[in-house]
């Protein structure tokens, strides 16, 4: 693998942390009653769930979806046409999108790690939403445009509900 290629997997993975993220800081959280959300442990979490999906997205699966099928990271080759397309999943595309999926499962279950019920329960509403654009992606019910474009919105939905928890949470 050349080290552009490495670059755009780094720089796609912190892409993601980015979006989910929101206005994390590494600065201590402002105190008031009750609140033992640390910000320090966020960033952490936020830093192993990065990590994890940088390793699955170096697999020859995820290079395979990134150019073909979804929007991945932010160097992803096709991303005008993928978000454009009108074509529907074909039957080998779909076999690889269920094992590109298969392995980011040991990444989902990081965000169980952060240390607020509300922060995992983002993660875990933006997972469901996901697996369900692919389930409409693979069973043919949307285009490979109407997904990207779908997984995008919630994407940016969760990096704005993540932020609005973390700030209540917080105090900032």
């Amino acid at each position: 693998m050349n080290k552009v290629h490495m670059k755009n997997i780094y720089r796609g993975a912190a892409l993601v942390v980015v979006l989910l993220s929101g206005c994390a800081t590494n600065t201590a959280p402002i105190n008031k009653p009750n609140n033992d959300v640390s910000i320090a442990k966020v960033n952490e979490v936020q830093k192993k769930i990065a990590a994890c999906i940088a390793e699955v997205n170096q697999s020859d699966d995820a290079k395979y979806v990134d150019e073909h099928i979804l929007v991945l990271t932010e160097k992803s080759p096709n991303a005008k046409e993928l978000f454009n397309s009108s074509d529907k999943l074909a039957s080998d595309q779909a076999a690889v999108l269920k094992r590109f999926k298969g392995s980011t499962l040991k990444c989902r279950q990081i965000a169980n790690e952060l240390p607020s019920p509300a922060l995992v329960t983002v993660y875990t509403n933006f997972y469901e939403n996901i697996d369900a654009v692919y389930r409409d992606l693979i069973d043919k019910r949307i285009t490979i445009g109407v997904a990207n474009q779908e997984r995008q919105m919630r994407i940016q939905y969760a990096k704005s509900r993540f932020a609005q928890i973390l700030k209540s949470e917080t105090g900032g």
